[in-house]
This record gives structure tokens, sequence and C-alpha cells, in this order.
């Protein structure tokens, strides 16, 4: 267990909330994310997908007095639209909220909260960056509704519960969990030029690119890692099977 010394506090002005409202809110959430939230808890890590299993955003959900979903603020819109197909079913309302969102990381894993804010010199920038290095990226904008759970390299112990009922995407990120082997390699590269990017895009796919500190980082997916490790070993930042 990490101590008072390991966690570090970070200040996410980029990010919102969702507020679920409606005595079915509860079930309706819970036939569209990823993990079992049907005990109370103040932060619980979800996916929200489609029905081809095309990530919409990970996402943190707190069940407490109200349903909430803190998100990044570009991403709310989309995930707003999409739970609007299946809310006017359950008569729910769910509004665009503007909170202190509060992110923790404990030398192990993170946490996301709008429970007891705490003053950070820690940017946004080095909280994307942390979450990009253990692949755990929170979604954007431009990253909405593109890739799969494994292309972005997701522990999906975190946030899929293999036992609770049918939820959006289920079959899909079943058959991920059940019948992959981790063959596929998910690796990050800095600083790419245009000619580099393409000889990836030869042996492997780009799932995204951000910039954090004027650094861009690019993330890939990979059946064979072993000719692009080679390529370019000094722009490679991290890695790992999926």
């Amino acid at each position: 267990m990490s101590s008072n010394l390991d966690i570090s506090y970070f200040t996410l002005n980029n990010y919102c909330t969702l507020e679920i409202t409606g005595k079915r809110s509860l079930e309706l959430i819970q036939g569209q994310a990823s993990g079992d939230i049907s005990e109370k808890t103040q932060n619980k890590d979800v996916l929200f997908c489609d029905e081809k299993g095309f990530v919409i955003t990970n996402a943190t959900v707190i069940n407490s007095e109200n349903l909430e979903i803190i998100i990044k603020d570009d991403v709310a819109e989309i995930l707003k639209r999409e739970l609007e197909k299946y809310s006017k079913f359950y008569k729910c309302e769910i509004g665009v909220k503007e909170k202190i969102i509060l992110g923790i990381y404990d030398g192990v894993g993170f946490t996301k909260t709008t429970a007891m804010p705490k003053a950070s010199n820690n940017s946004n920038n080095n909280w994307d960056l942390l979450k990009l290095l253990h692949f755990d990226v929170d979604i954007s904008n431009a990253m909405s509704l593109k890739n799969r759970p494994n292309e972005f390299g997701y522990n999906l112990e975190k946030y899929v519960s293999f036992t609770k009922g049918c939820y959006r995407g289920q079959e899909i990120i079943a058959r991920l969990k059940y019948l992959g082997s981790k063959k596929n390699t998910v690796a990050i590269f800095k600083d790419l030029t245009a000619d580099e990017k393409n000889e990836l895009l030869k042996v492997g796919k780009e799932v995204f690119e951000i910039e954090v500190d004027n650094i861009f980082y690019g993330q890939y997916i990979f059946k064979s890692f072993e000719n692009a490790d080679k390529l370019f070993k000094s722009k490679l930042v991290a890695s790992q099977s999926v």
C-alpha cells in the first residue's frame, strides 16, 4: 500500500460530470456501462461503448446521493447524445455539470472524484502523461468511437465486470477477454516524423496521437512488434502486450 508521501493530487480543469436524474437512473446506466455500478461507490471506473464495442469514452461513475459520470469536457456531448437514445425509456434526464474534479495517483493506480478537493501544483499535462504511459488514457473527442478497448491497452479487469447482466457492447468486449491471447502489442512513440509514421503504418495501426507539453505522442497497435521496435527504438516510450 502506498504511503501518503507517494500520493499525487491533480486539479483536472478540462473535466466535467454528467448528472443522471430519475427514479430509474441506476437501471439506465447499469445497462450502458461495462462495470457493475449497483453498489453505492464514490468512484467506479467503467467504459461506455457502442454495439460494435467501439469506446465512446472511459468514465468514473459516482453512485451516491446522485448518479454522476466524470468524463472529459469535450466528450460530454457525445456521451450525453448516446445515453439519450435510451434515457427516454427510463424517464431520466441528463445534464452536463461543471464541477471541480480531483485526480489522484497513488503510485499504482488512478482515481477521479468530486469529493474532498485538494490544492495541487500538478497540471493537467502531468496527469495526461501519467495516464498515457500507463495505457489508461482518458478519452477525448478526437478518440471517441474510433477504437475498441484492447487497442487503447485498457486493463479490462479494472473497467469491466464479466459477471453483471447485459450492457451495450458486452458481446464484443467478452470476446476480447475470452478469445484474446495477447498476440498484439500496443506501443507509444514520441515526436515521430511524417516518414516514420508512414513506416509504422506499414506494420501497424495508429490508435491516436496527443500533444503533451509540446511533445507529440502516438499510440499504435501491432500484430508483430519486432519490426517496429527495431525501426524506432530510440523513440519508443512504452509498450505492452494485449
